[in-house]
């Protein structure tokens, strides 16, 4: 019986969205006309995006199943990224969403050779066009990026991976053990497809080792 119903509830998926598919499963589903509360082994998926969590609330707006609203836990997929947080606010329609909690991001580069990985309070998303904003809500924390041997803090930042330019704002830190680079300024921006780095007013060190010569 509970199969049927979960069936049932998918199909009105179907036919109410009209111009996407949403397709929802779940162990308990409850609701009515405007909203359905989903409980373990939740998956929502969405064109390239798919949801997993425990909890979840699919919510009508507009006469549209448009609002996704999951907490406790959840991991969400793109076709080019991944993330884990505590909490989901997701609109359907625009494909645009909200992350918070413990946020770790992955976003990958072209042809999976590369990875960004970003650690934050919170990130504001945009599937479609596949733009990026996120923060850390406390004054005393740094927003964590590392890319290659880079290693970056900022209280804030923008990514689109059109452009492929990082945007950092407000006690930005880079720095690369490797290369022995440690800058430090209030804005920069970096180009993750060349590790370009531009910014003003900048402290920079440059380490050079003094190597002795044989006499």
């Amino acid at each position: 019986m509970k199969k049927v119903f979960i069936m049932i509830f998918i199909l009105s998926f179907v036919i109410i969205s009209y111009s996407s598919t949403i397709h929802v499963s779940a162990d308990t589903v409850k609701g009515g006309d405007e909203f359905y509360v989903l409980k373990n082994n939740v998956q929502v998926i969405k064109g390239t995006l798919e949801v997993l969590t425990d909890l979840a609330t699919v919510t009508l707006v507009n006469d549209e199943w448009r609002k996704l609203a999951s907490e406790g836990g959840i991991k969400i997929k793109t076709d080019t990224m991944e993330a884990t947080a505590v909490s989901l606010e997701y609109d359907l329609k625009k494909d645009t969403g909200l992350l918070e909690g413990n946020v770790e991001t992955v976003i990958i580069l072209e042809n999976n050779d590369k990875k960004i990985y970003i650690y934050c309070d919170e990130i504001n998303f945009d599937n479609k066009n596949k733009t990026y904003s996120g923060k850390m809500n406390s004054e005393k924390e740094l927003v964590k990026i590392i890319k290659d041997d880079y290693l970056i803090f900022s209280r804030s930042f923008e990514y689109d991976e059109n452009t492929k330019i990082l945007v950092l704002n407000n006690n930005v830190k880079i720095t690369n053990p490797e290369k022995k680079i440690d800058m430090e300024t209030t804005k920069a921006t970096f180009k993750t497809d060349k590790n370009e780095i531009s910014a003003n007013k900048v402290k920079l060190t440059l380490e050079i080792e003094d190597k002795e010569e044989n006499k």
